[in-house]
């Protein structure tokens, strides 16, 4: 019998980081994958050998955002283990079919300079957009970069500049009310509110989609942070494609003696008076897990399949 302390199923992006941080605490970690090789949606793969050769595509995330506003890359040092960012500038580029065209800049300023050729009330309502969504994310990143339910852990993570863009964001009455009216609107409503002109309208809308929600959706106007996040921390890729970071975190788990075994779809997950004790694969191979077994895809994907 295999045994291990915690048993991971799947080995994308997450997962690997989840393993990483497990494996720095001591804890011994077995992760399993259904695909040939780790990486999930974060992988760089030669998708078209015969037709292209040799050329590799991103068949999934291209541009990092989110892993910049946590200290995921500095804590686990993956530049040591090969990870190198490039910051991209311009970030967005959207043509209308009127000739007009959004050429968006990591900077503010020469965003709104080249929306004020078209419009200035535009440019001017641009600048308050991103700085309301720029004080939104300064208040929930350090929620997120807590652990769950650590109230202390949370608190911790508040600097001076996050704590006056929450207290920003919830000062009067009325400011409390109007941030909860914006946030349980959809990012079009939010949109259409702001701006007049679709050549802006209409990629802000799309980069809300980015969430796996449409932009019409009610209660998720958080998705029109996307923009936002191209301005600061910014818009970046790894260097050699996005299967850089995976190949910079396989590099340290097996680095810190965790193990990877590709190939392996997990039929079920092992029971003893209801708590999960390992899986079982296809073959029939069994891991055990003393402390606990973690699932990285997504809850629906696994019970139902």
């Amino acid at each position: 019998m295999h045994e291990y302390d915690v048993v991971i199923i799947g080995a994308g992006h997450n997962a690997l980081v989840c393993a990483a941080y497990l494996l720095k605490a001591g804890y011994t970690v077995l992760l399993l994958e259904k695909r040939p090789f780790p990486g999930g949606g974060a992988t760089t793969e030669e998708l078209m050998p015969d037709a292209a050769p040799g050329f590799k595509f991103n068949p999934c995330a291209i541009d990092h955002l989110f892993i910049h506003l946590g200290p995921v890359v500095q804590e686990l040092n993956l530049a040591k283990y090969g990870l190198k960012y490039l910051f991209c500038d311009p970030v967005v580029f959207c043509p209308h079919p009127d000739g007009k065209y959004f050429l968006a800049h990591r900077s503010l300023e020469k965003t709104c300079a080249q929306i004020a050729r078209y419009s200035p009330r535009d440019a001017q309502k641009y600048a308050e957009f991103i700085n309301f969504w720029k004080r939104v994310v300064g208040a929930l990143t350090p929620v997120f970069n807590a652990p769950p339910k650590s109230v202390i852990d949370i608190v911790g993570n508040y600097d001076r500049a996050k704590f006056q863009d929450l207290l920003s964001l919830m000062g009067s009455p009325d400011q409390l009310l109007d941030l909860f009216r914006t946030l349980f609107t959809s990012p079009m409503d939010m949109l259409e509110e702001y701006f007049d002109e679709e050549f802006l309208k209409a990629p802000l809308a799309r980069l809300a989609a980015e969430l796996s929600t449409p932009p019409s959706q009610k209660t998720n106007a958080i998705g029109a942070m996307m923009m936002s996040l191209r301005h600061n921390p910014g818009m970046a890729r790894p260097q050699g494609g996005t299967g850089a970071l995976t190949n910079a975190l396989v590099k340290l788990v097996k680095d810190l003696g965790g193990a990877i075994a590709t190939e392996q779809t997990v039929r079920r997950v092992l029971l003893d008076d209801k708590r999960a004790v390992g899986v079982q694969v296809a073959s029939g191979q069994e891991y055990r897990a003393k402390q606990g077994v973690i699932s990285s895809i997504d809850a629906k994907d696994y019970f139902c399949n």
